[in-house]
């Protein structure tokens, strides 16, 4: 089973799932679903991967995706940073959708935010060239921060676009007008170059695709 192989892998890249030859995504933090499951009916040619840490939200997205018939969709529950590298290969993924992840309001846990260097480097070799992440989130100083964040790490940030899919909590925003923070980053091709964290002093080298 796909819970043995993800769980049973000592070390990231031991062995990876097959996951067909359609175009491959990933939705970090989905909540209840609201976005992948739209997104997964407006792409059906592509396939959504959803990782949650709530187990009964997991349960809720694979009930409502079995009701829409949406074949295309799949939820597994876990810390994303732990299931990633055991997951994908190196360039597998086309997109990841990042939508609204925990702020860590106090400045001592935000060592615990999902945007970091060393996250944004894992992203950057799972992607395939001219891969994009697709980040919103409502807090202004974390999308200052995020957006630092992933060009440090080589990511080129691409044109504004308005998004084919909303969030439950960005269309709770339009009628509320409470504004939301919005950005692509594509992946550009080569290795991921070397970069030092002004915010963190260290050095982060080449995560280079196999």
């Amino acid at each position: 089973m796909l819970a043995t192989v993800l769980y049973g892998c000592a070390e990231p890249g031991s062995t990876f799932p097959e996951w067909g030859q359609r175009p491959l995504e990933v939705e970090i933090g989905p909540g209840r679903g609201g976005f992948a499951l739209d997104y997964a009916a407006l792409h059906p040619s592509r396939l959504l991967i959803a990782i949650e840490t709530r187990k009964a939200d997991c349960e809720l997205i694979r009930a409502r995706a079995a009701r829409r018939g949406l074949g295309n969709l799949d939820v597994f529950q876990g810390d994303a940073k732990l299931l990633l590298p055991r997951m994908f290969s190196s360039g597998a993924l086309s997109g990841v959708h990042i939508q609204f992840p925990d702020p860590w309001w106090k400045t001592r846990h935000h060592k615990r935010r999902m945007v970091d260097v060393e996250f944004a480097l894992l992203l950057r070799r799972l992607l395939k060239a001219g891969g994009v992440v697709d980040f919103r989130t409502d807090v202004p100083a974390y999308f200052r921060e995020a957006v630092q964040t992933w060009l440090e790490a080589g990511f080129e940030q691409l044109p504004d676009a308005a998004p084919n899919v909303l969030s439950t909590r960005e269309r709770r925003y339009a009628i509320t007008g409470q504004p939301v923070f919005r950005a692509r980053f594509g992946n550009p091709e080569g290795d991921v170059r070397p970069i030092k964290s002004d915010r963190t002093g260290r050095d982060w080298r080449d995560v280079r695709r196999k």
